[in-house]
């Protein structure tokens, strides 16, 4: 087996790493920067961003649900509002953060959102979540299937406060 030998610095080594983001923490600063928005909290800002399938997936969501993604690569602007007028469709291909995060936002809108997702996420046990929803009052509805993907949430505007067991 031949060793790589592993080159040495002959002195003190000076430089400046930029460590990528982080996939999960941008679809959760989207969702913040979301909310803020939806409060009439203005523009947020975010920087560092990871641009993935995952990322790019909760930008179209974010997007098909009303609010304003501004900016490209790893800084972008998220402003707007829940301001669907008609029945929408999102695609959560095979991420978690957009199939668990997204509904409970969608059910503060006031139009029927249907989130569906790639093969393998269809089968991901979502139970949970739609039970928890439901507990709160939301409407969720599913076609075909009796849990998991697609499944449709109805928002009428607010969620009622209170206990959920999961």
């Amino acid at each position: 087996m031949n060793l790589w030998p592993a080159p040495t610095a002959s002195g003190p080594v000076h430089g400046t790493v930029t460590v990528p983001g982080s996939k999960s923490m941008t679809n959760r600063a989207l969702i913040l920067a979301a909310l803020a928005a939806a409060q009439g909290g203005g523009r947020s800002t975010l920087t560092g961003a990871l641009r993935s399938r995952d990322t790019d997936l909760m930008i179209s969501a974010l997007r098909t649900l009303g609010f304003t993604i501004d900016g490209a690569a790893s800084d972008l602007q998220v402003g707007g509002g829940l301001t669907a007028d008609t029945a929408v469709r999102i695609d959560c291909g095979l991420a978690g953060t957009v199939l668990r995060f997204l509904p409970p936002l969608a059910a503060l809108g006031s139009v029927p959102v249907t989130f569906d997702g790639d093969e393998q996420a269809r089968a991901r046990p979502i139970t949970p979540l739609i039970d928890g929803l439901r507990s709160l009052g939301v409407s969720v509805h599913h076609g075909s299937a009796t849990s998991g993907l697609p499944f449709t949430v109805h928002g009428h505007g607010t969620v009622a406060g209170g206990t959920v067991r999961i």
